[in-house]
């Protein structure tokens, strides 16, 4: 089979499946669970159908791969996927840098008199399994937007901008679960426009850190894989209450730091990733 130029059509294909199998599966799923007696359909943490949607951006990433590409172009893709590249200090700051955001945050928690810091009561074989859990979920997203979205953006826009609309549409993409959690819990709080906006300028924050990353890596999926499982970690010495806010703040303090400090060699026009695969 030819190999077919990947192009902004197959970007905006990924964009549409991603959201389709994202948006669709949890409203299907309400909709069976509302209207079929005795049908319960689950959209709980680990369920079938979480994963389906979680796991929808690395889904529509292989999609839209084996359309242009067939299977040599999945084959070489998923070889990227195991391939470790860039230097070593980029995961050494990866590996210590995103559980000091957590550190960090919780401390300065601590510091304005809320709960922050607590002694760590999760057994270590708990916290492992719980760990090797989150590994599953949340970081097989980077397999589509950081791994194919962002190096085609990245092709047409700076590193920046490319980093700034991954991020709202990353953000955007994750809406309806906050609409799907609170159906399910019963309430649908009155300040969830604040909380959006918090959560779009947090996940647009991380969005530009993760950039800068991945293209200071020369485009490893692994470190960025790495980077969503350590930020998902439910982190055994801190308190969960307000912690996400300061995290927030961190985040967008971070996100301005490496735009002054790394933004003209990793998020310009140069040294950026634009390869899908071999």
């Amino acid at each position: 089979m030819k190999k077919e130029s990947l192009t902004n059509r197959h970007l905006t294909l990924f964009f549409l499946l991603t959201f389709g199998i994202a948006w669709g599966i949890p409203g299907i799923g309400l909709l069976l669970s509302a209207r079929i007696q005795g049908f319960e359909v689950s959209l709980e943490e680990y369920s079938p159908l979480s994963y389906l949607v979680i796991w929808s951006p690395a889904i529509s990433a292989f999609i839209v791969l084996g359309i242009a590409r067939g299977w040599a172009g999945i084959r070489a893709y998923a070889r990227r996927i195991v391939r470790w590249s860039g230097s070593w200090g980029w995961y050494a700051a990866v590996i210590v840098g995103v559980p000091s955001i957590s550190l960090i945050s919780s401390a300065l928690m601590e510091a304005i008199g809320q709960p922050g810091l607590i002694r760590p009561t999760t057994p270590l074989h708990t916290f492992l399994i719980v760990a090797l859990l989150k590994g599953t979920e949340g970081p097989c997203e980077e397999f589509g937007w950081r791994g194919f979205a962002l190096p085609l953006l990245q092709r047409r826009h700076s590193g920046l901008r490319s980093a700034l609309i991954l991020g709202f549409v990353w953000a955007l993409w994750h809406v309806p679960g906050f609409f799907v959690a609170s159906v399910m819990t019963g309430a649908l709080e009155g300040g969830i426009v604040v909380v959006l906006l918090r959560f779009f300028a947090g996940t647009i924050a991380t969005s530009v850190l993760m950039t800068t990353v991945y293209n200071g890596a020369q485009g490893s999926i692994p470190i960025v894989f790495l980077y969503h499982w350590l930020m998902n970690l439910p982190y055994p010495w801190e308190a969960r209450a307000g912690i996400s806010v300061m995290q927030d703040v961190v985040g967008l303090a971070l996100a301005v730091a490496a735009i002054v400090t790394l933004g003209r060699r990793y998020l310009g026009r140069e040294n950026l990733c634009t390869w899908i695969s071999d």
